[in-house]
């Protein structure tokens, strides 16, 4: 019983983790197309303006960025779903 409450526990962490892992995977692979589309909010420090603009220009962003930008979707889409 006790076994299972942990990794019930573990489980709820490694969720709610989710979303900040995939939010350092978008801003590791997509910080190339950040600069190149998006320069103007990245220099405003405003992380909602460069958020909307690389969602504006994601079909011009590299198929890394893409997938890690699809992977946090997912991760914040699941972490909502278990709330």
């Amino acid at each position: 019983m006790v076994k299972a409450l942990c990794i019930v526990a573990v489980s709820g962490l490694l969720f709610s983790a989710a979303p900040l892992l995939a939010q350092d995977s978008v801003r590791t692979a997509c910080m190339p197309d950040i600069r190149k589309y998006c320069a103007a909010e990245l220099a405003s420090f405003s992380r909602e303006n460069v958020r909307a603009c690389l969602i504006k220009n994601i079909q011009k962003t590299s198929p890394a960025c893409q997938a890690a930008a699809k992977a946090r979707r997912d991760a914040e889409r699941a972490k909502k779903a278990g709330s």
